[in-house]
């Protein structure tokens, strides 16, 4: 491979833009530890690190994670290949400071790489704005160097002062126990990389962090000392990140509308009369502000309580909150309103498992968002209930929405056969 120019170097290996034998221009990471890892590690030791690091990554969805192209990890300096990144996220903390511009795509996209993660039993451990990757217009993750290290391997190197994670991202309990972190410590990385987007990003390490505004709670959240303090899952960070940034400012819901946002939080203890009088105002009585402003704060735990206290309840706000989420909204709240639709899939009734999905594929198709779709074949596979599959298929008829499930699957690179067979079939007839 001809090198044409250094990307990077860190303690335990280099990166270089290389021309591969094929022509293509890709990222080559090589293993070539620095002297002051060798003198604190057994390198031994170190190549098995690297060698996982090469294997899990091979092993992760390339959805989320920067792909592994070639490798040879039986080279006297074993390396491997991966496409190259158009930028990382550093650039972007960089260019929204001087813009005050949101990057809440990529934020986002962070937020589904470690869910992806999270829920196969890894921790990153090592998560920053430099291990965060641009390609094909996508946010993916890389350096798994520091995902479950082999057993015996970390009390050596943590004493060299850089294996354990980055300084200005790293959660306290990593300098202290690294074997025994879990994915908490990615909150924690997530909220410091908040700090990094909303603030000057100068803050003392492994201490709690805040910035101004709404998205100070979700900062001082994630960044906890004590673990058990953070947010329990990423599922949940991405909640309160869409709650602090979802609600437009110009939205200021009227005083009734304010009053039941307030009365949500005491849910199960509303009478019947209460019950009736929302029931009326989402169905139609309140403004488009109002409704919107209600709707951002009804989250899935609402719509769980609302099932268990009164159906026609869930039903009917069931029902409007899909219709609302088929609005436009920027597409990186999609994330959050299809977990809401994935509620209402899963505990509503066949007519609200129906317009669930209708809704989840007008948001994947119209904001090509992919997370979206991939959401909208787990709720319509080939394992649902035939009959509910065949009200689905009536419903896409009924709403003309064919083209919304086929650019569904077309956009995550499947075909209609991940559908249902009844969905499927009115969606391969021919218009």
């Amino acid at each position: 491979m001809q090198v044409l120019e250094s990307i990077n170097r860190g303690g335990f290996g280099r990166v270089d833009k290389v021309k591969d034998a094929s022509g293509r221009i890709v990222a080559r990471k090589t293993f070539d530890p620095t002297h002051d890892v060798l003198a604190a590690s057994d390198i031994n030791s170190l190549r098995k690190r690297f060698n996982r690091e090469v294997k899990v990554q091979s092993s992760l969805s390339s959805d989320y994670f920067i792909s592994v192209l070639e490798s040879d990890l039986t080279a006297a300096q074993p390396w491997f290949t991966m496409p190259l990144a158009d930028r990382n996220f550093f650039d972007v903390v960089t260019a929204s400071r001087k813009s005050g511009d949101v990057p809440s795509e990529a934020l986002f996209d962070i937020i589904n790489a470690l869910e992806e993660l999270h829920s196969l039993g890894f921790a990153h451990r090592d998560l920053k704005p430099q291990n965060i990757l641009e390609f094909d217009g996508r946010w993916r993750i890389s350096d798994f160097g520091l995902v479950l290290p082999p057993s015996g391997m970390t009390s050596t190197l943590t004493r060299s002062g850089s294996a354990w994670g980055s300084a200005p991202w790293c959660a306290p309990e990593q300098s202290l126990d690294f074997k025994h972190v879990t994915s908490s410590a990615d909150i924690y990385a997530f909220g410091a990389i908040l700090h990094d987007v909303f603030t000057d990003g100068k803050r003392v390490p492994y201490q709690k962090q805040t910035c101004p505004g709404a998205i100070g709670f979700v900062v001082e959240k994630c960044t906890e000392v004590d673990p058990r303090k953070r947010f329990k899952s990423i599922s949940d960070v991405r909640t309160a990140l869409f709650t602090a940034l979802s609600v437009p400012a110009a939205i200021k819901p009227s005083a009734d509308a304010s009053s039941w946002i307030a009365k949500l939080d005491e849910i199960n203890k509303w009478t019947v009369n209460e019950i009736t009088d929302f029931i009326r105002l989402v169905a139609g009585g309140a403004s488009p502000d109002d409704k919107s402003a209600i709707f951002h704060a009804i989250d899935e735990d609402k719509l769980s309580q609302m099932n268990a206290i009164d159906g026609d309840l869930f039903n009917t706000v069931a029902i409007e909150l899909c219709g609302w989420a088929e609005e436009s909204f920027d597409f990186s709240y999609c994330d959050v309103l299809v977990g809401r639709l994935e509620m209402i899939f899963k505990i509503g009734s066949y007519e609200c498992k129906a317009r669930a999905a209708i809704s989840t594929a007008g948001l994947g198709a119209y904001h090509n968002r992919w997370y979206v779709m991939k959401r909208l074949v787990g709720m319509c596979g080939p394992s649902i209930d035939d009959n509910l599959a065949r009200r689905i298929a009536i419903e896409i008829i009924a709403e003309d929405a064919q083209h919304n499930f086929r650019t569904s699957v077309d956009g995550i690179g499947q075909t209609t056969s991940s559908f249902h067979p009844a969905i499927a079939s009115v969606l391969d007839k021919k218009s």
